[in-house]
């Protein structure tokens, strides 16, 4: 298997028979900018605090970047001093689910009983059922689950906690708790 990068967007896909697939659908408009005014912060203390380079921030402020790394994203909310729930309601108010719907295993056959589709409906939150109801393709799920944790993108494990159930932010605290700012806050 060969891997290109697509020249339009530097996502990596993969040549298989000569057709690219690609690993990561395009990230949404995010009100980052915005929620940062609003809090009278600017990109160079939140660099000082976090270690985000100045650029960086500016590009995910203006816009330029859609893709905000998740722990970025977690810095931010820890010098924004609001919880990481309250930020991802913020910048991206918008993000919802591809797919609400049941996702309907591939293990139900015509000949599966009315037990079987019970019991089958129980494997509530694999790959294919998140997926299915956030857009993010199957591929990228599963490079997640072998990639470091700095990898996900904001908008990505915000999906991901609404298509499991989970409050907004319970799954950038589980990853992201040991994380720090630089220097102390001034009172």
């Amino acid at each position: 298997m060969t891997v290109f990068i697509k020249q339009s967007s530097f996502e990596p896909c993969f040549d298989t028979f000569n057709k690219n697939v690609i690993l990561k659908v395009e990230a949404p408009d995010n009100l980052l900018g915005p929620y940062l005014t609003k809090k009278e912060k600017d990109s160079v203390d939140i660099h000082g605090k976090t270690g985000i380079p100045v650029g960086s921030i500016r590009k995910m402020r203006s816009g330029e970047t859609k893709a905000i790394p998740a722990i970025e994203l977690y810095k931010i909310s820890l010098v924004t001093k609001d919880p990481i729930g309250i930020v991802l309601k913020e910048i991206y108010p918008g993000l919802k689910l591809v797919s609400t719907d049941k996702f309907i295993s591939n293990n139900i056959k015509p000949d599966t009983t009315d037990l079987g589709k019970v019991i089958f409906s129980l494997e509530d939150y694999n790959l294919n059922n998140l997926s299915h109801r956030t857009g993010i393709k199957r591929d990228r799920l599963n490079r997640l689950t072998k990639l470091d944790s700095t990898k996900i993108q904001s908008h990505e494990l915000y999906l991901i906690e609404i298509a499991s159930n989970k409050e907004p932010g319970e799954l950038f605290i589980n990853l992201f708790n040991d994380v720090k700012l630089n220097t102390a806050e001034k009172v």
